[in-house]
Protein backbone atom coordinates (compact mmCIF):
# COMPACT_ATOMS: atom_id res chain seq x y z
CA UNK A 1 0.00 0.00 0.00
CA UNK A 2 1.09 3.22 -0.78
CA UNK A 3 1.87 6.25 1.91
CA UNK A 4 -0.51 8.15 0.13
CA UNK A 5 -3.49 5.75 0.11
CA UNK A 6 -2.49 5.03 4.27
CA UNK A 7 -2.73 8.35 4.70
CA UNK A 8 -6.07 8.68 2.66
CA UNK A 9 -7.52 6.32 5.10
CA UNK A 10 -6.37 7.42 8.17
CA UNK A 11 -7.20 10.96 7.58
CA UNK A 12 -11.12 10.04 6.14
CA UNK A 13 -11.45 7.60 8.77
CA UNK A 14 -10.55 10.23 11.23
CA UNK A 15 -13.00 12.63 9.68
CA UNK A 16 -15.78 9.84 10.02
CA UNK A 17 -14.53 9.50 13.97
CA UNK A 18 -15.55 13.38 14.14
CA UNK A 19 -18.72 13.32 12.14
CA UNK A 20 -20.23 10.51 11.34
CA UNK A 21 -22.30 11.33 8.60
CA UNK A 22 -19.49 13.02 6.38
CA UNK A 23 -20.49 11.06 2.84
CA UNK A 24 -17.17 12.65 1.54
CA UNK A 25 -15.48 11.18 3.99
CA UNK A 26 -16.86 7.75 2.85
CA UNK A 27 -16.38 8.02 -0.25
CA UNK A 28 -12.17 8.59 0.15
CA UNK A 29 -12.20 5.52 2.66
CA UNK A 30 -14.37 3.58 0.45
CA UNK A 31 -12.41 4.02 -2.40
CA UNK A 32 -8.88 4.05 -0.67
CA UNK A 33 -9.66 0.79 0.92
CA UNK A 34 -10.48 -0.50 -2.65
CA UNK A 35 -7.34 0.69 -4.40
CA UNK A 36 -5.19 -0.81 -1.02
CA UNK A 37 -6.31 -4.41 -1.62
CA UNK A 38 -8.53 -4.64 1.95
CA UNK A 39 -11.66 -6.25 0.21
CA UNK A 40 -13.34 -6.50 3.56
CA UNK A 41 -13.03 -3.54 4.79
CA UNK A 42 -13.53 -1.59 1.48
CA UNK A 43 -16.96 -3.74 1.58
CA UNK A 44 -17.36 -2.25 5.11
CA UNK A 45 -16.94 1.44 3.84
CA UNK A 46 -19.35 0.74 0.99
CA UNK A 47 -21.93 -0.49 3.15
CA UNK A 48 -21.54 2.66 5.04
CA UNK A 49 -21.15 4.83 2.07
CA UNK A 50 -24.47 3.68 0.93
CA UNK A 51 -26.27 4.36 4.00
CA UNK A 52 -25.37 7.54 4.20
CA UNK A 53 -25.84 8.30 0.04
CA UNK A 54 -28.34 5.51 -0.79
CA UNK A 55 -27.86 6.18 -4.56
CA UNK A 56 -24.26 5.76 -5.13
CA UNK A 57 -23.52 4.19 -8.24
CA UNK A 58 -20.43 4.08 -10.37
CA UNK A 59 -22.37 6.34 -12.98
CA UNK A 60 -23.29 8.93 -10.28
CA UNK A 61 -19.41 8.86 -9.81
CA UNK A 62 -18.17 9.46 -12.51
CA UNK A 63 -21.08 12.28 -14.00
CA UNK A 64 -21.61 13.35 -10.68
CA UNK A 65 -17.74 14.95 -9.83
CA UNK A 66 -15.54 16.85 -11.43
CA UNK A 67 -11.88 15.65 -12.30
CA UNK A 68 -9.31 18.12 -13.66
CA UNK A 69 -7.17 14.96 -15.27
CA UNK A 70 -9.11 12.12 -16.61
CA UNK A 71 -6.64 9.57 -15.12
CA UNK A 72 -7.55 10.72 -11.84
CA UNK A 73 -11.02 10.04 -11.96
CA UNK A 74 -10.20 6.75 -13.40
CA UNK A 75 -8.56 5.79 -10.11
CA UNK A 76 -10.61 7.04 -8.30
CA UNK A 77 -13.44 5.27 -9.67
CA UNK A 78 -11.48 1.99 -9.51
CA UNK A 79 -11.40 2.06 -6.28
CA UNK A 80 -15.25 1.58 -5.97
CA UNK A 81 -14.92 -0.92 -8.33
CA UNK A 82 -12.49 -3.01 -6.31
CA UNK A 83 -14.84 -2.80 -2.87
CA UNK A 84 -17.86 -3.75 -4.96
CA UNK A 85 -19.63 -0.88 -6.25
CA UNK A 86 -21.47 -1.49 -9.43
Amino acid sequence: MSAAVAEAIRVSREALRLRADFIRAYRVLTASLGMAGDPDAAQSALEGLRRAQPNISLAWLASGLPFEHEADKAHYLEGFRRAGLR
